[in-house]
């Protein structure tokens, strides 16, 4: 628990790695250029039907915070963000409340080990993970996250590594 910063050097860039996943799958999640049969004409990029609040959800979703606090009560880990967003990963099977507050959600989570790990939707509705754990040293943490997205639910997996902060001098 405590404060972590974001370490880009050794993060992966999950806009680079959508893109990758996207042409290993055949492209677009199989999908022809322009999404009509005969890769013409159709909606602007990105998926089809996708509204702005989804498309601003996928982008939050794919842009970490660079610093980020967690802690925890009882069944209750708690992500504090610089984003001003609060994630509260609820580990003991309780009913959620549903946030009308985009800057508060509370996220079904498990222990399986000393990792967390969540079981959530993703934006565009697919299932998505997160799984939170330490460096063997400590010094590290860890998000991986998995999303299943488009039609074919391709599988994609982007990690971040934050570090302990260094220590300010006063």
């Amino acid at each position: 628990m405590g404060d972590w910063v974001l370490n880009r050097d050794e993060s992966d860039d999950p806009r680079r790695h959508m893109r990758d996943d996207e042409d290993s799958n055949g492209g677009y999640g199989g999908r022809r250029p322009g999404g009509w049969p005969g890769g013409g004409g159709g909606r602007r990029g990105g998926y089809g039907g996708e509204s702005d609040s989804e498309r601003q959800k996928m982008h939050e979703l794919l842009s970490p915070p660079t610093n980020i606090t967690l802690s925890m009560t009882g069944a209750e880990v708690d992500l504090k963000d610089d984003h001003d967003r609060k994630r509260a990963f609820m580990t003991d099977r309780r009913k959620l409340q549903k946030s009308k507050d985009d800057n508060y959600q509370e996220i079904a989570a498990k222990w399986e080990g000393s990792r967390l790990v969540t079981d959530e939707k993703n934006p565009r509705g697919g299932k998505m993970s997160r799984t939170f754990e330490l460096s063997p040293d400590g010094r590290q943490l860890y998000e991986t996250l998995n999303l299943k997205l488009g039609r074919n639910n391709y599988e994609t997996s982007t990690r971040y590594v934050y570090d302990i902060p260094a220590p300010t001098e006063k």
